[in-house]
C-alpha cells in the first residue's frame, strides 16, 4: 500500500504545496513594484469592517490612496461603503468571497469561489477587478489556473506589519513599515476581522515616515512593476537583512531620495587608528553606513557626475550626523563606516574617511556580494560584470569626532533632490 500513500502525498503536493510555495512564496509572476521609482503601495485585506469607514477619514485626511481587497461577500451586504471607495479615488481589489483559506478547500471550489468574487464585486461597481489576493496568500491549484483564466494580476506583499496581531501597538506598526520601506514595496494591512484602532492611529505617523524617506504612498494601479524577476528576489534578502540586523534609513533633509541607511553593529576587525588617541578595536560599538540601491544606481550611472555624487554625499553626511544625535540607539558608537567597490581616493579623503584595506574571507565575500548589487542596480546592469570585476573592496572608516565636527553643524543645500529615473 506504500504506493497509494505515495500517490496521495504526491497529489496533494500538486495540487497544494507547489502551487503555495512557487506562487505565494517565491512570488513567480506576481505584482512588484519599480524599484526605480519612488513609491510604495498601500494595500487592506478582510474588509469591509467595522472600522473601514475610520480608514476611509483618516486616508482622506493623509491624501492618499490605498488599494483594498475584499471580502465579497462582506461587500455585498454594505454597499454604500464600497460605493465611497470608488468615490474617494481608492482602488477595490478581490480577497474571496469568504474569508477561507485555500488549504481548506478543494482546487476546484477555489477556482468556483474566484470567480463568483469577481462577479459580486464587478456588480458592485460596474468594473472586473484587476488585482487579486487571497487569504493568507495561500494558494492552490484551483486559484492559480482562476487567476490564469480569469486574466488577474496575483498580489501579495513584501512588507507585513501584523497589525492584526493584538500585541501590536501603533508604534510597533509604523515603525516595522517604515524602517523596511523602499520603492517598489508593497505593505498589507488590515481593515477588517477585529478591532484595527491601532492600525488607524498607525496611518499618520506611517505615512508621514514614508514621506519623509522621499516615498510617495500610491495605489497598486498607480505603480509602475518591475519585471526584474532578479531584483524581486533581491528585494525578498533586503527586507529579511533589514530586519535581522535593524538597518535604519537616514531621511534626507531635501526632501528626495535618502542616500544613506544605518546599522548598529559590533565591530569585527583588526585595530585601526582613528584618532590620535583612539584605536577601533574588535567589539567596539559601530555604525555601518549602507548605500541605499537607488542611489547606488544613480551613482555608478550617467545620472550623476563625480562632483554631483560628491555633493550629494556630502549632504547625506550631515543628515547621518543630525540623525545620530536623535537617535539614542546609537549614542555609544565610535566610529562609522562601511565597505565599497568606489575607491575614489582623493574624493574619500575629501570626505574625511580613513581607506583601509579588506583581507581574508571579509574580502571575497564583500567582494562577490558588492558585485552582485552593482550588476543588478547599474544601469547598464551585468553588462558592468567585467569593470567592477578589477575593483577590490575597501573598508572606509570616520571616528564619531571628526562626523560630527565636519557634519553636525546648520548646512545649505548641497544639491537638488534627484528626480525619479
Amino acid at each position: 500500500m506504500w504506493w497509494l500513500a505515495g500517490l496521495i502525498v504526491g497529489l496533494w503536493a500538486v495540487m497544494y504545496a507547489i502551487p503555495d510555495v512557487w506562487f505565494h512564496h517565491l512570488q513567480w509572476g506576481a505584482f512588484s513594484g519599480s524599484r526605480e521609482r519612488p513609491e510604495v503601495a498601500l494595500t487592506f485585506d478582510d474588509g469591509p469592517g467595522p472600522d473601514t469607514n475610520a480608514i476611509l477619514d483618516e486616508l482622506k485626511h493623509l491624501g492618499v490612496h490605498a488599494t483594498f481587497f475584499l471580502v465579497s461577500a462582506r461587500a455585498h451586504l454594505q454597499p454604500e461603503l464600497v460605493r465611497r471607495f470608488r468615490e474617494e479615488g481608492h482602488e477595490i481589489g478581490l480577497h474571496m468571497p469568504q474569508h477561507v483559506s485555500a488549504y481548506l478547500m478543494t482546487p476546484w471550489h477555489s477556482y468556483r469561489q474566484v470567480r463568483a468574487g469577481l462577479a459580486q464585486i464587478e456588480a458592485l461597481i460596474g468594473a472586473r477587478p484587476v488585482f487579486f489576493r487571497p487569504p493568507w496568500g495561500h494558494m492552490n491549484l484551483g486559484i492559480w489556473i482562476a487567476v490564469k483564466r480569469l486574466r488577474l494580476t496575483l498580489v501579495f506583499w513584501n512588507i507585513a506589519p501584523d497589525d492584526w496581531r493584538s500585541d501590536r501597538t501603533c508604534q510597533t506598526i509604523y515603525r516595522y513599515v517604515v524602517q523596511l520601506a523602499m520603492p517598489g514595496a508593497v505593505v498589507v494591512l488590515h481593515d477588517a476581522g477585529g478591532s484595527r484602532t491601532c492600525t488607524v492611529e498607525s496611518l499618520s505617523p506611517m505615512v508621514k515616515g514614508l514621506r519623509a524617506l522621499g516615498l510617495t504612498p500610491v495605489t497598486l494601479g498607480a505603480m509602475t512593476q518591475d519585471g526584474s524577476l532578479l531584483r524581486r528576489l533581491w528585494m525578498w534578502w533586503e527586507l529579511r537583512f533589514t530586519r535581522s540586523w535593524n538597518i535604519q534609513t537616514v531621511p534626507n533633509r531635501d526632501g528626495g531620495e535618502p542616500f544613506l541607511r544605518m546599522g548598529h553593529i559590533i565591530y569585527r576587525g583588526p585595530g585601526i587608528r582613528i584618532a590620535k588617541d583612539r584605536v577601533l578595536q574588535s567589539g567596539d560599538p559601530f555604525g555601518e553606513i549602507h548605500f541605499s540601491n537607488i542611489a547606488l544606481a544613480q551613482f555608478s550611472g550617467q545620472a550623476m557626475s563625480g562632483l554631483k555624487a560628491l555633493h550629494s554625499v556630502m549632504a547625506a553626511l550631515h543628515d547621518l550626523a543630525a540623525w545620530i544625535q536623535t537617535e539614542p540607539e546609537y549614542g555609544d558608537v565610535v566610529a562609522v563606516g562601511g565597505v565599497t567597490l568606489l575607491d575614489a581616493e582623493r574624493s574619500l579623503d575629501r570626505l574625511g574617511f580613513q581607506r583601509v584595506p579588506v583581507t581574508g574571507w571579509t574580502k571575497w565575500s564583500m567582494w562577490f556580494y558588492l558585485i552582485v548589487l552593482m550588476s543588478i542596480y547599474h544601469e547598464s546592469g551585468w553588462k558592468t560584470l567585467k569593470r567592477f570585476s578589477r575593483l577590490k573592496p575597501i573598508r572606509l572608516v570616520m571616528d564619531r569626532d571628526t562626523l560630527m565636527a565636519r557634519y553636525a553643524r546648520p548646512r545649505k543645500s548641497l544639491t537638488k533632490p534627484l528626480a525619479p529615473r
